[in-house]
């Protein structure tokens, strides 16, 4: 009742404390709240307090689990109907038409973190509207389905649950769904942004760093542009995953281009060795060849362009003969470095990242035990159980909190107090050590960037300038392929000319036009 209470933003009466629930919270967030009934629940459970109050009467141990609580993240990219909509029918899909009771609070404090809060029953209900037993007995039977006496000659009875919803699956279950409704919501929007709700670890992903979660007062301050430690570590990590995916794509797009010079050249039977073919030549020659493909082009189009090309080549001759990558050999073994030089700082960045939230998290442990052990304290010298029950009810987040505090402090063999100023001066020293990476990655990804103007050039030479030859009389897909975009580029060398031929009517450009295409052939 008194999550309910906070949930809502108003008092509600609870029948077993025989008293008031008061929310201590600002109601104003509170957008929407729904009670949703599967058919066969009263219609009066409609009401939250009647629901809750029926909810506790059923319930006869101390030790019951009356709901169970989820809060979820709303995506921003959708407006509030479109957002409501899109919570109503999952909640409807997986809680209620399995026979659960759905308490939904949409809760939107206009800073750019719309949640709900669901509020779930645990009993199932009989056609009746009555609550079910949680759990029940059943004869254990052998695999012959006989049933199985025990030792005092008793048949031997197993207790079960009457329903699944506390099945472990249902975890993975209930994310993965979400995920999925989500996702077709942003496509139903004409949104491009998709969901994943795997780890970047479950997603395979080993070379990117996780963010750490701001918080409440880190996140409200960010909010007002105001910069928070928290907020800086993760535009240092954003920053340098960028650097990471972009550093790997290119590596990756290289590599494949390289393999394919390789193979192009190793069909060809005029090279001896593709490993020594020279790669400035090949980008020289791309200059004839856009030459004849602009032939008749207008003088002041024609040395605008090839000045642009000229430059361009020049820059990128000039930046193989400074790493002396004359060769494909040279070039290969460049980028083999390069990939090994990316893992380096992969690992180097992904430990650092790693020691950071550690620390992090057991500087905030820390301080949860230091604020919560006043509570936890009077918790542990009530001795009356009713009065100890009562007083997990009004406390039960802050006992949670400072016991989840208690076993990451002990996960790393420490305990309440900790050497905070030690943890601080090595954080302090890791985040120097990560930002002196910046220059080393920016440098890598400045060579990488003249390496994709290289690749270009090159791409355009090969398949003009290299034919493969036929295997077993037949030939291949590729080379069919780059035949049709050569007989393609000599027709349009032709149609160009005889352009020219009606223009002019000049013989010459007739009998040019024809050496061009016996060349070409």
């Amino acid at each position: 009742m008194a999550g309910a209470s906070y949930y809502l933003g108003q008092k509600l009466y609870s029948e077993y404390d025989h008293e008031w629930k008061y929310p201590h919270s600002d109601p104003k967030r509170v957008r929407y709240t729904e009670v949703m009934l599967p058919s066969n629940a009263p219609p009066k459970y409609a009401d939250r307090q009647t629901l809750w109050n029926a909810v506790d009467a059923a319930e006869k141990s101390s030790k019951a689990q009356t709901a169970r609580r989820f809060t979820i993240t709303l995506p921003r990219e959708l407006t509030f109907e479109q957002n409501l909509a899109l919570i109503r029918e999952y909640c409807a899909k997986q809680f209620v038409d399995k026979g659960m009771i759905c308490d939904l609070y949409y809760h939107d404090s206009g800073n750019g973190n719309p949640h709900v809060h669901l509020m779930l029953t645990m009993r199932a209900m009989d056609e009746n509207g009555r609550w079910l037993p949680k759990t029940k007995t059943a004869y254990v039977l052998d695999e012959n389905g006989d049933r199985i006496r025990g030792t005092n000659g008793k048949w031997l009875r197993e207790r079960m649950d009457t329903v699944d919803w506390n099945d472990q699956k249902y975890a993975e279950i209930w994310r993965h769904e979400w995920e999925i409704a989500q996702n077709n919501a942003l496509e139903a929007a004409g949104r491009t942004e998709r969901i994943d709700m795997r780890s970047y670890e479950r997603q395979g992903i080993t070379d990117l760093e996780p963010q750490i979660h701001l918080g409440t007062e880190a996140a409200a301050m960010e909010r007002k542009g105001i910069a928070t430690t928290r907020g800086e570590r993760n535009r240092e990590i954003k920053h340098v995953n960028t650097l990471i995916r972009g550093l790997q794509k290119t590596i990756a797009a290289l590599g494949e281009w390289l393999q394919g010079i390789k193979e192009t050249l190793s069909r060809h039977e005029t090279i001896s060795n593709p490993d020594d073919y020279n790669l400035g030549e090949v980008l020289l020659s791309y200059l004839e060849l856009r030459k004849a493909d602009r032939e008749f082009w207008n003088h002041r189009a024609q040395t605008k362009a090839s000045l642009k090309d000229l430059q361009a080549i020049l820059n990128a001759i000039s930046f193989l003969k400074e790493r002396e990558l004359d060769t494909v050999h040279a070039l290969g073994e460049y980028l083999s470095r390069t990939n090994e030089r990316m893992n380096e700082l992969r690992k180097e960045v992904r430990s650092k990242e790693q020691r950071i939230r550690d620390i992090d998290a057991l500087l905030n442990a820390d301080k949860t035990v230091h604020d919560l052990q006043p509570v936890y304290s009077e918790y542990s010298y009530i001795r009356w159980k009713s009065a100890k029950e009562r007083f997990v009810t009004t406390h039960a987040d802050e006992l949670e909190q400072y016991k989840k505090a208690q076993r990451l402090l002990h996960k790393f063999g420490l305990s309440h107090p900790i050497d905070r100023k030690s943890l601080r001066a090595e954080k302090a020293q890791l985040e120097q050590e990560i930002e002196a990476l910046r220059p080393d990655v920016d440098a890598v990804q400045a060579e990488l960037d003249e390496l994709k103007t290289v690749r270009y050039w090159v791409r355009k030479v090969i398949p003009d300038a290299l034919s493969s030859p036929a295997e077993n009389g037949k030939s291949s897909l590729y080379e069919t392929m780059e035949k049709a975009q050569n007989e393609k580029d000599i027709a349009t060398l032709m149609e160009q000319t005889a352009k020219q031929i009606i223009t002019s009517g000049h013989s010459e450009i007739h009998n040019k036009a024809h050496r061009q295409h016996d060349e070409l052939q």
